[in-house]
């Protein structure tokens, strides 16, 4: 197992690489794409990274709260968890094609489709690797996946014309399915179907309740953006999912802290104090790059702008400012979450994540009825952001003076269905639980 500060890079380094490349596939559809052929994908990639985020919560924070068990008992739990993302990858493909049909794009809906179990499954194992403290797997993983998609935006830039959307999405595929490969030569997991349904049904609530948790923030977006363009049009996609694009690196960052605070947390015992301390300085450095790059980005050269965007800059630049303050509010709402998320609090995370999600579609729904105008809606998420960032601060703080100087619990001695290891294949924790056994 590689050092503290050499784990704290290659897991930050991995993250960033892994939403690299679907940052450069994006761009790289955005350039030689009209507005309306980039909003229609948008759309459909939409479902694919609300499906994400749910594997993410579903399979990759319980296998994050096992940071302090050994690797043969991570990697029993992770042949599973990989099955189980890819056989989720197959039904999110087939909504994606349906959803593609409808929108008459059939072959952009085809390589949706055949991506979407590569992806999850690939992320899935990435986790693992964070699990067992190993993240350079993960990091060269997604390297490779993130070389070919800028192969890609640089074949765009060159000849605009010389590769369609379709087509750019399956050379993504392709690159995935490499990474895929390479990930589960290195940290030495295959799918298995033996034992899979005692698998999920072992602590299968909180599982679901850490898959809604982190991924319904996705589908309140795709509510958001869906309800945008019926009020305003497919221009608003564009531009409110254009926007996101350009503060992406912000997205990183919050994305990043789950894969380093809970494993390195778990390992160390930290209390809650410890590990609120630690993110509330994160959040102070990424909420004050966020709203200075939010308001600083719009003055980027025109000749930029296109470069990144295509024709969809000249509506984005408009609502950068708004979404950099919302990004700003979500560096705080990540942090909370992520303090629960030490503590296996899956109930607590689900309510906290479904009130913001309301509190936002409510919000930007009224806004883009009213309003009829992408910077209203960008208005609406910042204010709702914001909104929710206090109230959950306090209650964070709270929290902490609750219980900061206590030690959360050691790993509850129950097994996952799927485990045959012995019992003392464990080590103890202070903080953080075995998958899904906590309340």
């Amino acid at each position: 197992m590689a050092g503290l500060k050499l784990r704290v890079l290659y897991s930050a380094g991995d993250q960033v690489l892994s939403s690299v490349s679907n940052a450069l596939i994006l761009f790289a559809m955005a350039g030689p794409s009209s507005v309306s052929a980039f909003g229609l994908a948008i759309l459909v990639f939409s479902i694919l990274t609300a499906a994400l985020g749910f594997v993410r919560g579903a399979v990759g924070t319980p296998l994050l709260l096992m940071s302090a068990y050994t690797g043969k008992r991570i990697r029993a739990e992770s042949a599973h968890a990989v099955t189980a993302a890819a056989a989720f990858g197959v039904l999110i493909g087939v909504v994606a094609f349906g959803v593609a049909l409808a929108l008459h794009e059939p072959a952009v809906g085809i390589a949706y489709a055949v991506a979407a179990p590569v992806v999850l499954a690939q992320d899935a194992l990435r986790f693992t690797a964070m699990s067992i403290g190993e993240p350079e797997h993960a990091f060269f993983s997604d390297g490779l996946w993130t070389l070919v998609a800028f192969g890609v935006l640089v074949v765009t830039w060159i000849r605009p014309d010389a590769l369609s959307i379709t087509q750019m999405i399956w050379l993504w595929t392709a690159a995935g399915t490499l990474a895929l490969g390479y990930l589960m030569v290195r940290i030495r997991v295959l799918p298995r179907l033996r034992g899979l349904y005692r698998w999920w049904t072992s602590f299968w609530t909180h599982r679901i309740r850490f898959g809604f948790e982190s991924g319904i923030d996705q589908l309140a977006a795709i509510v958001i953006v869906a309800i945008s363009t019926v009020f305003i049009g497919t221009v608003a996609a564009a531009s409110l999912r254009g926007a996101v694009t350009v503060l992406g690196p912000f997205a990183v960052l919050i994305s990043s802290l789950p894969l380093i605070v809970i494993p390195e947390s778990v390992r160390a015992g930290h209390t809650p104090k410890q590990v609120w301390s630690t993110l509330r300085y994160a959040a102070w450095l990424t909420s004050a790059m966020a709203a200075t790059i939010g308001f600083a980005a719009p003055f980027l050269p025109e000749v930029l702008g296109r470069l990144i965007l295509g024709e969809s800059w000249a509506e984005a630049r408009h609502v950068l400012p708004f979404l950099g303050l919302e990004y700003a509010a979500v560096c705080w709402i990540a942090g909370v979450y992520n303090l629960y998320r030490t503590q296996g609090a899956s109930g607590r995370l689900l309510k906290m994540r479904i009130i913001q999600s309301l509190t936002a579609i409510m919000i930007c729904s009224s806004a883009a009825f009213l309003m009829k105008t992408a910077v209203g809606v960008a208005i609406g998420l910042a204010l709702s952001s914001i909104l929710v960032a206090l109230c959950l601060v306090v209650a964070a703080q709270r929290t902490v003076r609750r219980t900061g100087s206590v030690p959360s619990r050691s790993p509850n001695k129950h097994r996952s269905s799927g485990d045959h290891t012995q019992a003392d294949d464990r080590r103890r924790t202070g903080t953080g639980t075995l998958a899904g056994t906590t309340t």
